[in-house]
């Protein structure tokens, strides 16, 4: 039986705007049904505040509840050598956070979410395979003394479809590296959600539960940017309109992706991923909710 939980991006808008602190966010979390927190910093940084990896552990623990895994931003890619040493030595001190908050897994991205949308072709990603593939085993190793498995997640448009992030899992040679399976991200590069599910569940090692709306590329529906997916709509890479939505009530068929996981004998972690325009707390909560209830009744 896996373990329902929740992300604290899903409450990083709160985080940025000053109006709730990371520990408050992780208590709320830990109070309204999450069985396992996942941290972002987004919001906050805990290489610059000595004392908040503390005060989140403790916030989880006045509940019992666990810190499992640590989600992060990174770019190894189209970068000098000396960026890339930086951000190898960065990634790795945000490895040592995660050991402190007692984590079992950390997920890194190794491309810019950002990047053009001419840089993110398919060949281009076979110039960048040996490139990732080393980025992650050499993380891997570092994070292995620390008993922590590094993850790869379908994020953004470089390093997202199920058959690159086969191609990376094949290739990296590291018995504590996995995938991060977002359900709704594969959406982003016009993989059908549905499908990618059933391709990568015997790669997952944790799940992001996430849904959105779709819309055809034709017709912008209004407050549509590129990158912004907390709010706006933005675009995948073959044009369709997507944003955020409370899981299971957007476009992507939940309880089809949802019965493929229980069927495949899933046990790890299922984290919830809210970045629809609601609420947060109110998405948060109905997303959980509803994955909770549809993992039973299918």
């Amino acid at each position: 039986m896996p373990k329902f939980g929740a992300s604290l991006y899903c409450v990083s808008r709160l985080i940025t705007s000053g109006k709730i602190t990371p520990e408050q966010g992780v208590e709320w979390l830990c109070e309204n049904g999450a069985e396992v927190i996942e941290i972002v910093p987004i919001g906050f940084d805990p290489l610059a505040d000595n004392g908040v990896a503390g005060r989140m552990k403790a916030a989880a623990g006045k509940h019992g509840i666990p810190i499992s895994n640590y989600s992060l931003n990174a770019n190894f890619l189209q970068v000098s050598p000396e960026e890339w040493d930086a951000e190898m030595a960065r990634v790795k001190a945000h490895i040592d956070i995660a050991h402190v908050l007692g984590c079992t897994t950390l997920r890194c991205d190794c491309s810019s979410y950002r990047r053009a949308a001419d840089m993110n072709h398919i060949e281009i990603f076979y110039e960048d395979l040996p490139a990732i593939v080393k980025s992650f085993e050499i993380l891997c190793e570092y994070a292995k003394t620390l008993g922590i498995t590094v993850l790869i997640e379908n994020h953004g448009f470089h390093v997202n479809g199920s058959d690159r992030v086969r191609q990376v899992l094949k290739s990296v040679k590291a018995d504590n590296f996995g995938h991060q399976l977002d359900v709704g991200n594969y959406i982003c590069v016009d993989d059908k959600p549905e499908i990618a599910t059933k391709k990568m569940m015997p790669f997952a090692t944790t799940i992001h539960m996430k849904d959105f709306y779709i819309r055809n590329p034709k017709y912008d529906p209004g407050d549509s940017t590129q990158f912004d997916c907390s709010g706006a709509w933005f675009r995948s890479s073959g044009g369709q309109y997507l944003r955020g939505a409370i899981t299971g009530q957007g476009d992507l068929d939940m309880v089809d992706i949802i019965r493929t996981v229980k069927s495949h004998g899933f046990e790890g972690n299922i984290y919830i991923e809210y970045e629809g325009m609601e609420d947060c707390l109110y998405g948060t909560k109905v997303s959980l909710d509803n994955v909770k209830r549809i993992y039973s009744e299918i």
